[in-house]
Order: C-alpha cells, then structure tokens, then sequence
C-alpha cells in the first residue's frame, strides 16, 4: 500500500477507534479535508481489491483443486445417505421379525462333566480344529476357546438368492469361525496330521454380530442372516431343524460370552480390592513378605488391562471404522500397541491382542477399499485423494499393499481419462491431446509417489515397473493410430517427435522412459521406412519407363512461374533453371525425385536416433542408386544419343543442389553427413 492509504488502514483498525467520533471531527475540518478523506478511501478500496485479486489468481489452482474435492465429497455423502437408508430400513425389517422361533432344546453338558476334565476337553476341540482347517493355527492359540457346534452351510448372495460357495462353520465360545471348502484337494502338512478339508476363510467375535432370522419365501428356504460388522451374509441350512439349532445355540452362546465377561469384570474388580487389602495387611504384620508368583502374575495382569481407555477401545475402533475416521482408528491401533509393547506375554493380554488384531484387520480392508476401483465409485480424484489412505495403510505396516492399490488405481484413472478423448480432426493433433492426458497424469502420479513413500525405497522399483506397463499400453494405442492407419510418414514423424518430448519432461521427475519408448516402436518404424523407400523406389521406375529427356512446358509463363513457387516450398530454386519464360531445363522424372528425397529425408530426420541410422541411411542410397541406375541406363540407350548433355545437366542437378540440401538435413541434426551417400555422390560426378 502507498503511505497515505497504509497510515489510513492502521488508523482505521486500531483498537480504540470510534466511527461516530471520527467522522464528526472530519466534517468540522472543511470540504477539502473531506476530499481528501475521500481521496484516501478510494486508493484503500481500490489498493485492498487489487491485493483480493492477487490473492485469488495466486490460490487460483488450489481453488479448481478444493472444488474438485468438494464435488468428489458430494458424491460420497449421496452413495452415504443412501447406504443409511437402506441400514434403516433393514433394522426397521430387523425389529418386525422374530429372532427366534421354536427354540430348540440345546443339550449341554452338566456341571459335573464339565469339572471333570475340562483341559482336555479344550484339547480334543483345538486338535479337531487343526486337523480339519487350513490356516486357523492363530485361533487356536486363545486360552480357554473351545469348540461348542459346527456343520454345513450354503452362502447365499443376499440380493440374487444364489448359492455362492459351500462353508463349514464352527462355533466356539466366544466367537464365529468361517472356513470354506477345498473340494477334491488333499493337503497334508509336515508332520503329519491327516488331510484339510477346509481353509480359514474369518473369525468374529459373538458380541460384534447379530443373528437374523430370514422367512421362508418360494425356494428360499431354511435360511438366516449374520450381520457382522461391517458387512452382513446370509447363509442356508439343509434342513429347518438344522437352522432352528444354530439360532438357538448362537443367540445362547452371545448370553453365555456377554455373562461371561461381566463376570470376569467383577471377579477382577473384587480380586484387585481383595488383593490390595491382604497385601496391606500383610505388610503391617511382617514387611519382608513377598507375594506368591501365580497372584502376583494375576494382579499384574489385571492392572495392566485395568485402564478405562483399553476397556473401550475395542468399540472406539469399530465406531472409527464405522464413520470412516481412518486416521483416528490407525492413532488409537498406534497407541494400544505402544502400550502392550511393554505388557508381559500373558493369557489375558494375548486374548485382548487377538480381538485388537481383528479389528485391525477390518481397518486395513476398510483402508483398502478406499483405493480400489469399483463402478459406483468416481474416477474423478486425483492421487491426492488416495494419497490419504496409502498413508494410514502405511502406518499399519501395509506399504506393499498399498504401493499395489495405490498404483492399481491410478491406472484405472489413467485409462478412464484416455477413453474420454475423441479421435476429431487430424492424427498429430489427436496424439498431442493423448499425450496432453497421458504424460501430466503419470507425471503427477509420480510426485505424489514420491511424497507417500518417500522412507520407503523398495516400493520405488514398482512404481517404475508400473510405468513401463501404463506407457506399453498408451503406445498399444498410438500405434493402433498413427502406424495402423493411413497416415504418411510426415504425419508419422510430427506424432513420434511429440511422444519424444513429451518423455523427456518426465525426466523432471526422475523418470527416464525415453529408451523404453524407442524400443517399443523401433519394429513400426522400421516397417514405416521401409514401405516408403520401397514406394519412392516403384515410382522411379515406373516414371524411368516413361521418361524421354524432355524439358518440362509449361506452356505459360503463369504456369510456370507458379510451378517454380510451389516446388520452392519444399526447398528447391528453379528460378535458375527456367528458359523461354515457360521452359524448365530439368525433365519431370528430376524433379518429382528431388522432392520425394527431400521430403523423407526431412522426415528421417526428425525420426532419427542412434540404434536406427543404419537403417535410415540404407533406405536413402537404394533410392539414390534406382536413380543413378535410371540415368546410367539412359545414357547407355542408342535412343538418347542426342540428349546425353541434357541427361547430365539432371544427374548434375541432383550433385549440385539435392545432395548439399541433404547434407545440410544432416548437419543441423548434428550429424556427419553417411559415407554410402558420398560414395554415391562421387558415382553421379563419374557420370558428369
């Protein structure tokens, strides 16, 4: 601001300032100190909305960035409240079914049997568990987990009512175990322990899902549902005595475990009271008595897993991971295993880690749906959107999975993105638009790469691996246009140059892939090359048969002088060469090979790199030596005796002026003009 309008703002914003009594002190100054009063709060305006305007030009991009958000934002509240919808009326059909009907009379064993031999009991469920299910080692491990009832069910799709796999369920007494069939598969393992029938498909806990009864409807029938958060399954029993057991004994289960644990509180609670009251009155009586180890080992147990913010953990995580507070869930997983890092290994802690393992595992899957690419869900975000859940997968440890997804949605993106551009118009201008789309994205892909894994260099080799592919299959589609079509080989050249640069401004990041580009295209180029000089080749020798060593008539000086115009276009003089206002002193044949040569080697040019100079100086001596054939031939027919001065006055054009405009394509490439074509050149003088 200049000093005026910057002494005006300050008196304007200080504390103690009164409007009322500001503007009557001004009116009683004149008119000319209300002028200038004037004159200052214009240059204020004017001064504040020229710096707004700055401001707004200098956020402009993080302004389209937040509005892209927003309007990503958007679509995921509606797909949101419309889940919610649907959750509402589910509980709403929830209420109006019964839960049970016709319970079923459980049998259980009595108080006796089970003070009989309750370890071993556990024993012979645990070993029927390992001998039957592939994978489930860890549920397993679990003191005190035993096995209540199991059998046979069919997953039904809970929209289509199909059958979606057979499964076996095994109850246990504090949670669902579901493992799926492996038909027609003997595994064995070492040593043995005879063959898997089934592999470890989850487990969860009973007091996290709820049982529902579903009504027999057509063919549907004998059916239930097992709302487990935070998904639901649906699944058929063989029979109607079948699915009335497994809801009895599931819903008497839940009681068991929910009794169970508010035993275990108060048992806990009265034995830390207990506890401390003996000890603080054994220690009255004799200070050097020491506790006994099995106590001790409990008492310390008890007070490590005593903390009110461990008791209401387990449903914190399912509540962040419910309103998709991902990075609360991964703060509070953080936090508890920072704590249990210093606890000892002891049963009651390991049972509370295995349910904080469970939930992790939900809060990865969670996590990893954010980044996966599903119809219903928007291709509009750009990395940054994902860039959220990498890191929280990250601090769960999940850096190869989320290296994968990440990647695997930026493909999906990519591919979306390239789908939406339309061939219009000319092939050059639709492959600068593809480049326009494919290289920013994987520009853009690779910063935000760099930012998410930075600490983690192993994941750097995928991500150039992942390149290469994307770029095989972008050049899948620039060859399917610009070598698969009708296109001439300027069109082809003006295309590959643009891919060309557009590699090099992936160096910025890093990323070389200029090499991996060449190498894809060498074979198409090739062939490219190849059918023109084979094409330039047939016409030499079609208008060879027809040439008779006649200057061209133009018949006009009009005519000719607009001949000499549009052959000086492609960069040669004529001018020199015109005699009788309409006569040119070079035959047809002459001229329409100086073009074509000047034309492919301007193009082979523009293609050139190292690994293809043999090829590209080949392709120009076949087609020198076709015309130096052509002449050679004429010179030796008895029918053009007459004309032999004229026919050299060609060949010496074609020294003179074709050979120096080439080599000077050469140079400005840098290059050293090929010793083929000075050989050739050499065999024209001969013939001068």
């Amino acid at each position: 601001m200049t000093e005026p309008s910057h002494g005006l703002a300050r008196v304007l914003s200080s504390q103690g300032f009164d409007p009322d009594n500001f503007v009557s002190k001004l009116s009683q100054s004149g008119e000319e100190e209300l002028l200038t009063m004037k004159q200052k709060v214009q240059i204020l305006a004017d001064e504040t909305a020229h710096s707004l305007k700055k401001n707004v030009y200098k956020n402009y991009s993080q302004f389209i960035e937040t509005a892209k958000e927003i309007s990503i934002l958007e679509g995921e509240m509606y797909q949101l409240s419309h889940m919610l919808t649907e959750q509402k009326s589910l509980m709403s059909s929830m209420m109006e079914m019964s839960l049970v009907s016709d319970r079923a009379i459980v049998e259980e064993p009595t108080a006796k049997e089970e003070d009989e031999n309750p370890e071993e009991e556990t024993r012979k469920n645990l070993a029927f568990l390992l001998e039957k299910v592939e994978g489930c080692s860890s549920v397993t491990e679990v003191p005190g987990r035993q096995l209540i009832h199991n059998g046979d069910l069919v997953e039904l799709d809970p929209e289509s009512l199909s059958a979606v796999q057979k499964v076996h369920c095994f109850l246990l007494n504090d949670s669902l175990m579901i493992a799926s069939w492996l038909p027609n598969r003997q595994v064995y393992s070492f040593p043995p322990r005879g063959p898997v029938r089934y592999r470890f498909q989850g487990l969860y806990e009973l007091d996290s899902l709820a049982v529902v009864n579903v009504r027999d409807a057509g063919p549907n029938k004998n059916a239930f549902k097992i709302l487990m958060f935070p998904d639901s399954k649906m699944y058929q029993a063989d029979s109607s005595k079948s699915k009335r057991q497994w809801l009895d004994i599931l819903e008497e289960s839940k009681k068991k475990k929910a009794a169970r644990d508010k035993q275990k509180k108060e048992a806990m609670l009265q034995e830390q009271q207990a506890q401390a009251a003996v000890s603080a009155a054994v220690e009255e009586k004799n200070p050097f008595f020491e506790e006994d180890d099995s106590e001790s080992q409990s008492a310390i147990e008890a007070d490590y897993l005593s903390a009110e913010w461990l008791q209401e953990l387990p449903e914190d995580l399912d509540m962040c991971i419910a309103q998709r507070d991902f990075e609360g869930a991964v703060d509070l997983v953080e936090r508890v295993n920072h704590y249990l890092a210093t606890c000892p290994k002891a049963p009651a802690i390991k049972e509370f880690r295995s349910r904080i393992e469970h939930r992790v595992k939900q809060l990865t899957e969670g996590l990893m749906s954010e980044l996966q690419v599903s119809p219903e869900r928007s291709l509009r975000g750009g990395p940054r959107a994902a860039r959220r859940a990498v890191a929280q997968l990250i601090r769960l440890g999940k850096s190869a999975q989320a290296c994968d997804l990440f990647l695997k949605n930026r493909s999906a993106i990519i591919k979306y993105n390239i789908r939406q551009l339309k061939f219009e118009g000319a092939t050059s201008l639709y492959i600068r638009r593809l480049c326009g789309v494919f290289f920013p994205s994987l520009m853009e892909t690779g910063r935000e790469f760099l930012k998410a894994f930075q600490e983690h260099y192993g994941c750097m080799s995928a991500f150039v691996v992942w390149a290469q592919n994307e770029l095989q299959s972008f050049v899948e589609t620039f060859r399917r246009q610009v070598f698969g079509g009708k296109s001439n080989l300027t069109v082809m050249a003006d295309c590959v140059c643009i891919v060309r640069q557009s590699c090099k401004e992936l160096q910025m990041i890093g990323l070389d892939l200029s090499f991996c580009f060449e190498n894809m295209i060498s074979a198409d180029v090739e062939k490219a090359v190849t059918d023109n000089k084979e094409q330039i080749i047939e016409g030499i020798k079609f208008r060879g048969a027809e040439d008779k060593w006649r200057p061209m008539n133009h018949m006009s000086e009009k005519d000719c002088h607009k001949f000499v115009e549009e052959v000086s276009a492609v960069g040669l003089d004529l001018k020199p060469y015109v005699y009788d206002d309409c006569f040119i002193s070079l035959t047809v044949n002459t001229v329409n090979f100086c073009k074509a040569c000047l034309s492919l080697s301007r193009d082979l040019m523009t293609m050139y790199t190292s690994e293809q100079e043999s090829l590209l100086t080949s392709a120009m001596s076949e087609i020198f030596q076709e015309q130096l054939n052509h002449i050679r031939t004429s010179l030796q027919s008895p029918d053009f005796n007459k004309e032999h001065d004229f026919i050299v006055k060609n060949a010496q054009f074609i020294v003179d002026i074709m050979m120096k405009k080439i080599e000077t394509h050469y140079k400005s490439k840098g290059l050293a003009f090929p010793k083929d074509l000075e050989a050739i050149s050499g065999e024209f003088r001969k013939v001068k």
